[in-house]
């Protein structure tokens, strides 16, 4: 029998139609046991704002540890499966849906719906709406995570990082345990004060009592600021190496990870640090007192007056328990505003890198109320978490306040009955005033708790993602690159390469030409390991697989100029250098040997010219030559240049070209180009890359005999050429 309850629990709600389909594969790796994000299976998948497609959860699935299957089947088929499947289904005849069908069950099938839950439906109305009869099977196999294995990764990962700090936050919670025990002795002094030293009118007997407690105090706040002093220690530590154990696990990411991510994104995570670190010193600080002083508190209470004691035990419980039922609601609130906040810093850095964009449009007062619903989700989301706490407040001071003067009255009738003394009640005051905020804290620790681990889960999402492939081995230098039925898909898309060949050997310029979204720009991603193939090779001096080949081995021997050029806020030197050690002599050397120099001398201050960030200080064209230099001075064998001559005026373009003509002999150049009329005189060989294939290949006046792209940019060019007769 298939336990409801148990499948229950694994539904994932969508959070928007497009997330149908990922929401129904969680659920199943739920089911399964395993763990995961919706974050983590939009990537893998391909989601976006129409969804997802059957071949993108088949490829995600995969990834993930399941045999998957795409099929055609019918109903009978699924009585038999006997095991649950993802059926792709038609909801009000119009709107694509994915459901689960768990299995076939007492004449119902069992079916789990990311908008509606777990319901069943009898094989007519399954069929009616399992319009397009496809499915998807999934089996976990061996590479089938577990959650259990997960959460003993985030456990070493995390217990790794703190490692070091054992000893200083050790230390800090023995400080702390002092600090819990002076913090009684106020209270025990208010009781000898006024029952005893008093009465007594011992003025030495007072004297020594206020040094005695002087020196207590004084003790107290020595060790409260040595405890800070290592927990702000510590937490620098604690900070410096978590965000570079994340910055690492970040910059280690294959390219296709940052293609699906928002800068904000990745800044929000970084600032999660801070909730960590929070909670680290909330823990070693203040956890372990508080324990310590209602323990304390609770037996001086009993000490003195244990009906006062018994009536503590009986009040205190349903204290605590009015301040932690506001935990799940809290909880949940931290975890909205903490999205709204990625959110709105994402919308705010994506703005300002388009500010160009925004002006040119004269879309001010769009992007301006865009900002204000971002950024007003996000106060609010802010604004409700603060009502909940100030409800919480009303409720928990009430309860506070019932209890002491539950606490009081008993006291001071007792007092009447000289069953206590004033000093005896003063002391029970003073110590009921301290066994209040520590329940306080104690029922609330689960929401910084959570708030840390819910930063964690964001931070360990990304840093335990499977970084890029570097081991292989190591070549010594660049002879040839053959491709062979190269094909490529972006996950869950239809094929962009369908089998592309080419060949390219040393001291070549080869050229890809093609419409636009033909794949040439893709094609060299490839080339520099940014992306994997679906099949296909790409043999590397005759006889090398790239996929073999170490990554810093290949990208020491490949060098790329992209049309969209990024350079670092720094100076022109430090942008060619880009952290080589090397003398400026070295440097000005190279410059004036390829040419560079009547560039460079151009700029207000040289090689030394600040170029802002992004090169915001130079036009494009000024940047593309800043990034042909940079590439050029790491003296790659193998040069792929995208567009890299788009923002160049023609005289710049033909520097470049007669300098890469005169670098022949030392360097191999694959040229991705729309400015064809630059490939006559330059190009080797030409490659006209059309439907995901190379349709054509040869040289000018070969493409010229056949009809295809760049025969028709000639015929138009020469068309355009022909004079026109006027007449008188």
């Amino acid at each position: 029998m298939l336990n409801k309850k148990r499948i229950s629990k694994t539904i994932v709600r969508q959070q928007d139609q497009t997330d149908c389909g990922v929401a129904c594969l969680l659920s199943l790796i739920k089911y399964y046991e395993g763990d995961g994000s919706l974050e983590k299976l939009r990537e893998l998948s391909g989601t976006n704002r129409q969804g997802t497609t059957l071949l993108g959860l088949y490829q995600a699935a995969n990834q993930l540890g399941f045999d998957a299957q795409g099929c055609e089947a019918n109903i009978q088929a699924i009585i038999d499966h006997r095991t649950p499947l993802i059926l792709h289904v038609l909801i009000d005849e119009r709107l694509e849906h994915y459901i689960i069908c768990y299995r076939y069950e007492n004449g119902k099938f069992v079916i789990g719906d990311p908008a509606k839950g777990i319901y069943e439906l009898s094989a007519k109305e399954l069929e009616a709406i399992w319009v397009s009869r496809t499915c998807l099977t999934l089996a976990p196999n061996d590479e089938f995570v577990k959650a259990k294995a997960i959460a003993r990764s985030k456990k070493v990962w995390f217990l790794t990082l703190l490692k070091e700090d054992y000893k200083l936050l050790g230390i800090s919670i023995g400080i702390g345990v002092t600090m819990a025990v002076l913090g009684t002795s106020m209270a025990i002094f208010s009781q000898k004060l006024i029952d005893d030293i008093l009465p007594s009118n011992d003025l030495k007997r007072l004297l020594t009592g206020l040094a005695l407690l002087s020196f207590l105090l004084m003790a107290r706040v020595g060790f409260s600021t040595l405890r800070e002093l290592f927990l702000i220690r510590q937490s620098k530590d604690f900070n410096n190496r978590i965000i570079d154990k994340f910055y690492d696990s970040l910059l280690r990411l294959p390219k296709a990870f940052f293609d699906t991510r928002k800068i904000g994104e990745l800044v929000a995570r970084l600032n999660d640090t801070n909730r960590i670190q929070r909670v680290i010193k909330f823990l070693a600080s203040n956890l372990l007192i508080d324990i310590l002083s209602a323990i304390v508190a609770l037996s001086f209470l009993y000490y003195y007056s244990w009906k006062i004691g018994l009536i503590a035990t009986i009040n205190l419980p349903i204290y605590f328990l009015i301040i932690y039922g506001f935990n799940s609601k809290i909880i949940t609130a931290q975890k909205e505003v903490m999205q709204g906040y990625a959110s709105s810093e994402s919308h705010y850095i994506n703005s300002m890198q388009g500010i160009a964009s925004i002006k040119n449009h004269n879309g001010l007062n769009i992007f301006k109320k865009l900002n204000q619903l971002i950024y007003g989700n996000f106060q609010q989301k802010v604004f409700d978490l603060g009502k909940i706490k100030i409800r919480l407040s009303l409720f928990s001071g009430i309860a506070g306040v019932l209890f002491l003067i539950a606490v009081l009255g008993f006291g001071s009738y007792q007092v009447y009955q000289q069953a206590m003394s004033l000093g005896e009640l003063m002391a029970v005051l003073g110590m009921a005033g301290t066994l209040m905020p520590a329940i306080t804290n104690l029922a609330l620790v689960a929401i910084p708790i959570n708030e840390a681990k819910i930063a964690f889960q964001r931070m360990f999402e990304f840093a335990s993602m499977q970084q890029e492939v570097t081991d292989g081995t190591h070549i010594e230098k660049f002879d040839s690159l053959e491709i062979s039925d190269l094909t490529f898909r972006f996950a869950g898309r239809s094929r962009l390469l369908k089998g592309v060949n080419m060949k390219v050997h040393k001291g070549e310029c080869v050229a890809i030409v093609g419409e636009s979204g033909s794949g040439k720009s893709t094609l060299g991603q490839l080339l520099q390991k940014f992306y994997q193939k679906e099949s296909g090779n790409i043999i590397v001096n005759g006889k090398m697989d790239l996929d073999g080949i170490a990554m810093e081995s290949w990208r020491n021997h490949i060098g790329v100029v992209s049309q969209d050029i990024h350079l670092f806020n720094g100076t022109v030197l430090d942008n060619i250098l880009m952290g080589t050690e090397d003398s400026v002599e070295n440097v000005v050397k190279f410059v004036q040997q390829h040419g560079f120099e009547p560039f460079f001398s151009q700029f207000p201050q040289g090689l030394g010219t600040i170029v802002g960030e992004e090169g915001i200080n130079l036009s494009g064209g000024q940047r593309q030559v800043v990034a042909l230099a940079r590439v050029l001075y790491k003296r790659p064998q193998l040069l792929i240049l995208d567009e890299a001559t788009a923002a160049m005026d023609r005289n710049t373009e033909k520097f470049t070209l007669r300098l890469l003509e005169r670098l022949k002999d030392e360097l191999t150049v694959i040229l991705i180009s729309h400015r064809l009329h630059t490939l006559k005189n330059f190009a080797d060989r030409i490659y006209v890359l059309e439907d995901g294939k190379v349709a054509h290949g040869g040289g000018h006046k070969e493409l010229l005999l056949t009809h295809n792209f760049y025969s028709e940019f000639w015929q138009e060019l020469n068309a355009d050429k022909k004079p026109t007769l006027v007449s008188a």
